[in-house]
């Protein structure tokens, strides 16, 4: 290949293992990009991307100390989507922009950029290859009720906002995907991201 870094995407439902799987990576030297921090961090007090939601969606959305409440944008996120399109309106843009800069920061090796939302936003451009988390949706819903305190009802709700596992598997038709099944011992998921791992190096 002509540059010597190789760009992955790396992708998978909500609870999945993503976090986990790009935190093996990590240990193996890959450089990693995460949206989910960038998006905490676009939203920083004294960011321009908080000041545009509170001047759309009012104080309420701040915590005591003037802070974002997440918890609370979530459940205004879900429950209407005209919010949800205001919202990505406000920060994707943001979100994107410091992915790429952070991206032009790394000049060898392998780059491992974590997008949740890969799929639904049709992000795949930049990369080389895809990497995507799978596991079973009941595995993700029992997940979501013990991680984020919800009960089945709003985990599934969740689930849905997201692209199904079938559209994330079809990636391959836009990038050479690796597929990591993620339902079982995380002794097993190390010995599969350390098999990817050598992989992904192989090819720089």
């Amino acid at each position: 290949m002509a540059s010597k870094v190789l760009k992955v995407a790396l992708t998978g439902g909500i609870a999945s293992g993503k976090s986990l799987v790009s935190d093996l990576l990590e240990i193996h030297g890959c450089y990693i990009i995460d949206l989910d921090v960038i998006s905490r961090e676009v939203v920083m007090p004294g960011t321009e991307g908080l000041k545009e939601l509170v001047d759309s969606f009012g104080e309420s959305i701040l915590l005591s100390d003037g802070s974002l409440d997440r918890k609370n944008l979530r459940d205004v996120l879900y429950k209407k989507g005209r919010n949800r399109a205001l919202i990505e309106q406000i920060l994707h843009p943001k979100i994107l922009q410091k992915m790429k800069s952070l991206m032009d920061d790394c000049h060898e090796g392998v780059m491992i950029v974590v997008i949740p939302l890969l799929v639904e936003k049709q992000l795949w451009g930049p990369f080389d290859r895809a990497v995507v988390v799978d596991c079973e949706s009941e595995t993700q819903i029992n997940r979501l009720m013990e991680r984020d305190k919800v009960d089945v009802e709003k985990a599934k709700t969740m689930l849905l906002a997201q692209a199904s596992r079938e559209q994330r598997l079809q990636l391959n038709e836009h990038l050479p995907t690796d597929i990591i099944e993620n339902n079982s011992r995380v002794s097993d998921l190390k010995a599969k991201v350390d098999a990817l791992n050598q992989k992904l190096f192989s090819l720089v």
